[in-house]
């Protein structure tokens, strides 16, 4: 049986309004010199509007223009919950694990948290590299949308930026999630520095209402923990609609 060729998905910047969409130099050399893609052949193009279509290439001289064949439904994709994820800033090569991860999971908006215990305390020149791995990400995993990354902030200001829906911290000392934790139109979720948080960042925690929860009986790594709880609250998700 012969295999199909897989249709790449590139993220534009950029308005689909039109029915022919002419590429940067960047997006063309991409297209051409990077993903080898030929005349006539197809892709699928996506931007931050949730707009989504299938593409053929069309070489005019020195110019690649995109010809928007189809628009392609983003239902599939569409969660029925939104999750906003704050992470201790921990190492640079785990935040790019991390960040990966959150899209892929559906995260929808992301916030480097600085705490007591951050192993760095100034990340704000990797933004532009972090908004890369989320586009490229999104590309990957087949997600029409971005994750929305939001500057680096305090402790203090992420819990006042987050004061509604179900607040939850993952700790080792707090209880497990239960079904009606996840059955949950709007979720945020934090998750502590390696060395754990301390006991005054737990007490700011408790005064705004937000419940201590774990997803194992063992000290997971930030990481881990990240991947556990997303991939829990993913399950659920699917679960849920698969039974309506």
């Amino acid at each position: 049986m012969k295999q199909q060729n897989k249709i790449h998905r590139i993220y534009i910047n950029s308005e689909l309004s039109e029915s022919i969409h002419t590429c940067s130099d960047d997006l063309a050399h991409r297209i051409v010199n990077v993903l080898r893609i030929g005349n006539s052949e197809e892709l699928i193009i996506f931007n931050s509007k949730n707009e989504q279509y299938l593409c053929s290439i069309i070489k005019e001289q020195k110019k690649i223009n995109l010809y928007l064949k189809k628009k392609i439904s983003n239902k599939k994709n569409k969660n029925s919950r939104n999750i906003n994820l704050g992470i201790s800033v921990v190492s640079m090569k785990i935040m790019d694990l991390i960040i990966q991860k959150c899209v892929e999971l559906g995260v929808n908006n992301f916030y480097p948290v600085y705490t007591k215990r951050s192993q760095y305390k100034d990340v704000n020149k990797k933004i532009n590299h972090w908004e890369k791995i989320i586009i490229h990400s999104s590309e990957q995993c087949g997600r029409y949308d971005l994750m929305s990354l939001n500057e680096p902030c305090t402790l203090e200001s992420f819990i006042e930026k987050n004061n509604s829906g179900s607040r939850y911290i993952l700790h080792q000392d707090g209880e497990s999630f239960c079904q009606k934790d996840l059955d949950r139109e709007y979720i945020t979720l934090f998750i502590g520095p390696e060395g754990g948080f301390d006991n005054d960042e737990i007490n700011i925690f408790q005064t705004n209402q937000w419940k201590i929860k774990k997803i194992s009986e063992n000290i997971l790594r930030t990481e881990t923990a990240c991947i556990s709880a997303l991939t829990l609250m993913d399950n659920y998700e699917s679960f849920s609609r698969h039974s309506l």
